[in-house]
């Protein structure tokens, strides 16, 4: 599980999709993105989580997005997002979808 902070834009964007490639490239089992604390999500986010979304695909690894910010969910559905990867209200939701994550 990678867990996101309050805000992600362009500032912080880059450092998040190096954390969510490094972890993948570790080879977990499930990958579950904690963006439940998450409150903003700008276009530089929506990148990040794609990027890492293909990587997660070539290596065989299940990503999960947990969101509680209607903005967010907002964000996800307007780019269709949530057709890609599956987005849960929570992280137990998304814990309780499937097996177990990694947690890192």
């Amino acid at each position: 599980m990678v867990t996101l902070p309050e805000e992600v834009d362009v500032a912080t964007a880059g450092d998040i999709r190096h954390q969510l490639l490094s972890v993948i490239n570790q080879g977990p089992s499930t990958l579950v993105v904690d963006m439940t604390a998450t409150t903003f999500c700008d276009s530089s986010c929506v990148n990040a989580v794609v990027r890492a979304y293909h990587r997660a695909v070539a290596a065989g690894t299940p990503m999960r997005l947990a969101t509680a910010s209607t903005g967010v969910r907002r964000v996800f559905e307007i780019t269709e997002i949530d057709r890609l990867i599956p987005v849960y209200g929570s992280v137990d939701e998304a814990l309780d979808s499937g097996h177990t994550p990694d947690t890192v």
